[in-house]
């Protein structure tokens, strides 16, 4: 996911404790071909503003267009690929539910905020054109990033008004609804986030199948046809496509040479990193920095 300036790391903060709100602009294939599935504390509103791609959110894939708007509650496993050589340019605003007032205990939090924070409530995750409220919904969303990105006076309390105005339309035209999952769906969606943090925690470390079966307490076999099944792709793609995010990252924000990054995203051989970055990037490291950095 590119960020301005880039910012690969799901770990790092969006925004800062004052101002808890980011905003993004993602394109496929340029940015990435595939965003690991990944969750954070922040809910995230992206909007497709050209072409489609293939969104998996809390392990359901769908083809996402043109206008439409993705909702995503905290904690939601969520994914992008590129569609078949189709491309997609995104804007997203990441913010924390506490920019809205969520620690002041006061009627909105008890019934809005905080059933959104703790997963009692979830965005419906994907509304399109035509749907009830969504002129008013992608107006606002809109009107959200323009005040966040010109940083003009008090851009802050306006950013936070339109914000807190589409989360009401949301609640209003019936986008946010109760969580009503099975015990098995949860099951599984806590032994992934334990997969998942645990690559985030080690990626500059070796890491073997037996290593990620163990934190779980599966059988390898089971370990990685449950990480298949439910991804989409296996361990070890997994693996080496966060240890290039977090590569990428590096290129853009740090002056070390390209060995080093390589060494500390995990990789022990560089041949194989550099192969590996210009499939996913479409050039070589080198030139990605230089890009970047234009």
């Amino acid at each position: 996911m590119k960020k301005q300036p880039s910012d690969f790391r799901e770990k790092a903060a969006h925004g800062d404790t004052m101002l808890p709100v980011s905003y993004y602009c993602s394109r496929i294939p340029e940015d990435f071909r595939n965003l690991s599935l990944h969750w954070h504390e922040e809910a995230e509103i992206t909007y497709i503003g050209k072409g489609s791609a293939n969104y998996t959110i809390n392990f359901h894939t769908t083809t996402v267009r043109e206008g439409d708007l993705l909702l995503l509650s905290p904690q939601v496993l969520h994914g992008a690929a590129e569609r078949g050589g189709n491309t997609m340019t995104s804007h997203s605003l990441v913010f924390h539910l506490n920019f809205l007032g969520c620690l002041t205990p006061d009627a909105c939090t008890v019934k809005y905020l905080n059933p959104l924070l703790t997963g009692k409530y979830r965005f419906i995750p994907i509304l399109s054109p035509g749907q009830p409220g969504y002129d008013e919904i992608r107006r606002l969303f809109l009107e959200a990033c323009r005040e966040f990105n010109g940083k003009n006076t008090a851009y802050e309390l306006r950013t936070k008004a339109r914000l807190t105005e589409l989360l009401s339309e949301l609640y209003r035209n019936e986008y946010i609804e109760k969580t009503e999952r099975d015990t098995g769906s949860l099951h599984a969606e806590e032994k992934l986030k334990e997969i998942l943090t645990y690559i985030q925690n080690h990626f500059s470390e070796p890491l073997s199948i037996h290593d990620l079966a163990t934190v779980c307490h599966f059988s390898e076999t089971y370990l990685m046809n449950f990480f298949r099944k439910h991804t989409g792709t296996t361990c070890v793609e997994y693996i080496n496509r966060y240890r290039l995010s977090r590569a990428a990252a590096a290129l853009e924000e740090t002056d070390l040479p390209v060995m080093d990054i390589a060494l500390e995203s995990g990789f022990r051989n560089v041949s194989y990193f550099n192969r590996l970055f210009k499939e996913r990037f479409g050039r070589t490291p080198g030139e990605y920095r230089k890009e970047v950095r234009a």
